[in-house]
């Protein structure tokens, strides 16, 4: 390519520049189909899901409260007393059974006619009726059937919730609780399923002896049916043609209710519009080869001279030369890029001045924040626990003290930024052996071995210490027995997690709720600053990927877990 005229090597350069961009591109959209599909499948799998557990969530209520009237007097009165009520009695008892059934009618919108069936009065009262009932339906009813698997009963081409009384020979002679379910209602809840693009869903009772469809399912209908009895699973969406047109076919199944749902969605009108993308993106990709055929020559015609000028004042640029300025020879656009240069060029330089004054206060401002933690209050509370333990004479107390508190004030005004995690546990630790002689056995702290891998790890100093202190005064200060601090570390791939949970007793749900808030928005202005503190310090350290989450603790109290991401070369 050396001995190629420049005309060719400007095309070959843009038709290089230009190729990996089209097959990104072209992989982007292959991609970006199976992601829809995938994404299409997970919605159309969680919409089965949600709609049988909404199903069984409405009916189990509606078995549970049909279990409770069984027991219920004014039913049984009603099937072995009423020879003996007198007529007001008779009238009451009757209202009071139909204001039951209502109750039972209007506990969901798929309930179309509640009711009981009487042998003995051979009557049916309904929740607005009172009639009698066909024999072929109270035969159907009185089936006995498993209402926590397969609960329904198929008569008349709708389902049926039915509990006989009593449940043995003979069933149901002393009366039988039904709902008749709305086909109606069903139906119209299938509307709700279709996730994108046209299909259609299907609620049948696995034996495609009942069944409901909505929407737009594949023709024939005979074929789609043979298809869910044959070839349909729970969970993995199946490829179903018929014809020209694909459809991908979603199935699962209750056992608690013996109903099993299925889904059709059209392929055509998922992916249609990516692969209708990819035509145009060949024919994207032909044109712009023509136009770098074009531009090259234009370029190698106008510019080229004037550019190889530039592009080597930029190279010099690279390579650190800020000396570098161009001389324009001609009046045309040249001239303003060649004076843009020169003015980039020396603004280059002004901002390299500026970025050194800028670092250099924003080491003053971050030792300034640093020495700002130290809280004055620690400081008194520490001497006068010093005083107390002086004139108690108990020396040795005084002489750990003293240790503890020169190395806790010793490392606070270290002049570092970033500290070995090894480094930061042993400062938590000289600050917990001061606390522990100032709360005595009140509260207990527990710091878990540091893997090996993570005790080099670069931290920013006093990044883990405000979460102690947090636990010591928010957590366990007013707690009436026995407290407990427990700091753990582990690391999970590529990324070191510590927690420090408490066993406190006084924080509430709302409390821990107030704290993530806290952390999912620490720009929001609060009176507690810590935790808010430490988030924004490890995120400027390690970037937006650095965590602080708050949950509820094993023990009781509030946990604080910390995700930080590491690399191998900062371990």
């Amino acid at each position: 390519m050396a001995r190629l005229p420049l005309f060719p090597k400007l095309f070959l350069t843009f038709l290089v520049l230009i190729l990996p961009l089209v097959t990104l591109s072209m992989i982007v959209n292959v991609r970006s189909e199976r992601l829809v599909r995938d994404q299409i499948t997970s919605a159309a799998q969680d919409k089965l899901r949600d709609y049988l557990h909404s199903l069984e969530g409405d009916f189990g209520t509606l078995v549970t409260l049909m279990q409770q009237y069984v027991l219920d007097d004014d039913f049984n009165n009603l099937a072995y007393s009423s020879v003996i009520l007198t007529d007001e009695q008779f009238t009451f008892m009757v209202k009071s059974v139909q204001r039951k059934l209502l109750i039972l009618k209007n506990m969901s919108p798929y309930v179309r006619d509640a009711f009981v069936n009487l042998p003995a009065l051979d009557r049916k009262i309904s929740a607005v009726s009172y009639n009698e009932l066909p024999p072929e339906e109270a035969a159907a009813l009185n089936t006995m059937v498993d209402l926590y698997e397969s609960p329904f009963t198929r008569y008349d081409g709708r389902l049926w919730l039915s509990l006989p009384v009593p449940n043995s020979n003979p069933v149901g002679r002393g009366f039988t609780i039904a709902l008749e379910l709305s086909n109606e209602a069903l139906l119209a809840s299938l509307g709700s399923l279709t996730v994108s693009g046209d299909g259609g869903a299907l609620l049948h009772d696995g034996e495609l002896g009942w069944l409901l469809a909505s929407g737009d399912m594949p023709s024939p209908r005979e074929q789609t049916l043979a298809f869910l009895q044959s070839g349909a699973s729970d969970g993995e969406p199946a490829l179903y043609a018929e014809g020209k047109e694909r459809y991908y076919a979603f199935h699962q199944t209750s056992p608690v209710l013996g109903l099993s749902l299925a889904m059709f969605l059209e392929e055509k009108s998922l992916i249609g519009p990516l692969r209708q993308y990819a035509a145009w993106l060949w024919s994207l990709s032909i044109a712009a080869v023509a136009l770098v055929l074009l531009f090259s020559y234009r370029l190698y015609r106008m510019i080229h001279t004037p550019m190889k000028r530039l592009v080597g004042a930029f190279r010099s640029l690279e390579s650190g030369n800020l000396n570098q300025q161009l001389k324009a020879e001609t009046g045309d656009e040249f001239n303003y890029l060649y004076h843009q240069f020169n003015r980039t060029v020396n603004r280059l330089r002004e901002l390299i001045d500026e970025v050194y004054v800028q670092r250099y206060q924003v080491k003053a401002a971050e030792l300034k924040q640093l020495q700002s933690q130290i809280n004055p209050h620690f400081l008194y509370n520490s001497f006068f626990n010093l005083y107390r333990l002086a004139k108690l004479r108990d020396n040795d107390k005084v002489i750990a003290f003293s240790w503890h508190l020169g190395d806790y004030y010793k490392y606070v005004t270290k002049n570092a930024d970033q500290v070995e995690l090894e480094q930061e546990v042993a400062f938590c630790r000289s600050y917990a052996a001061i606390q522990s002689i100032r709360f005595g056995d009140h509260i207990v702290i527990q710091f878990g071995d540091i893997p090996e891998p993570l005790r080099r790890l670069t931290v920013p100093k006093l990044f883990l210490q405000p979460l102690i202190e947090n636990a010591y005064h928010h957590g366990l200060e007013d707690r009436a027995d026995k407290g407990l601090i427990d700091i753990t570390f582990s690391r999970r791939e590529t990324c070191a997690i510590i927690t420090v949970e408490d066993n406190g007793e006084s924080l509430d749900e709302a409390a821990i709720q107030q704290i993530r808030s806290l952390l999912e928005e620490p720009e929001r202005p609060v009176d507690s600053e810590g935790l808010r503190n430490v988030l924004q310090r490890i995120r400027l350290h390690y970037g937006e990927q650095a965590s602080l989450t708050a949950d509820r603790s094993p023990l009781g109290g509030l946990r604080i877990t910390m995700t930080i991401p590491i690399k191998e070369a900062s371990v």
